[in-house]
């Protein structure tokens, strides 16, 4: 055989070993990329699972709590009739209900509806992808946290999407969601406040987190209101370290 076609010989194997050897590790590799994205998206359903078993235990722990004091009430309406100890005993329980917010009110006073600045964040995408940051576009816990301290000394009960504001209450950030009350809630946040409109809407006028949000465009609505309702806070109250002192 002549030397040059030994030579080509020489070079096409070499070239088909590299040529099969390619192929079985692009194929090696697209098996692998499918598997990490099985695994992956199956732990994210496991996540969504978990979280959705949780919140509906929540919501049953609620019923739950509720009914119990409503039972306790009840059970005290029917003593109060015929023993006047018991019937100011009961009217101090539901003072002590109305100022813990254990309780449903109704009363005048204001509604502060913010949203995510979709439209901004949007034009901003389009204008500058590269400087596009999502976050600085939708109201975060703390821009919920800081307006309430701003405003809600001056309200004698206070919500946001339903869920009743008390001293136990809780608001913060997971993720992208917020929660409040072991609730998630989502755009837009309406803020429900009992108390002197005229005092709050002044307080929220001077208000600096109004003020930052009002000038980052997030939409903010404001209304007056003579007839709100604001539902019983239905969360656990535990005392963690306090006890009844004998």
């Amino acid at each position: 055989m002549p030397e040059f076609l030994k030579r080509n010989r020489n070079v096409l194997s070499i070239s088909l070993l590299f040529l099969l050897s390619g192929a079985a590790m692009s194929i090696w590799f697209r098996a692998w990329s499918i598997n990490v994205s099985t695994e992956t998206n199956n732990q994210n359903q496991n996540l969504i699972d978990v979280i959705n078993q949780l919140e509906a235990e929540t919501v049953t722990l609620e019923a739950d709590i509720d009914a119990l004091r409503s039972r306790i009430t009840g059970q005290i309406l029917t003593s109060a009739e015929t023993d006047e100890y018991i019937a100011r005993l009961r009217h101090e329980l539901e003072q002590m209900q109305l100022i813990s917010g254990q309780t449903p009110v109704t009363g005048s006073g204001l509604i502060i509806t913010i949203s995510d600045n979709t439209a901004g964040a949007e034009a901003a995408k389009q204008l500058d992808p590269a400087n596009y940051y999502p976050e600085n576009y939708i109201i975060h816990d703390s821009n919920l946290r800081y307006l309430l301290n701003d405003i809600a000394y001056l309200a004698d009960a206070v919500a946001i999407n339903g869920q009743r504001i008390v001293d136990l209450s809780d608001i913060r950030c997971v993720g992208t969601v917020i929660i409040i009350n072991s609730t998630r809630v989502a755009p837009p946040y309406e803020i429900s406040l009992i108390g002197s409109a005229a005092l709050l809407e002044g307080a929220l006028q001077e208000s600096s987190q109004y003020i930052y949000l009002h000038n980052k465009n997030m939409p903010i609505k404001v209304s007056r209101e003579e007839n709100l309702t604001l539902p019983a806070y239905t969360g656990v109250v535990l005392a963690t370290h306090a006890q009844i002192a004998q």
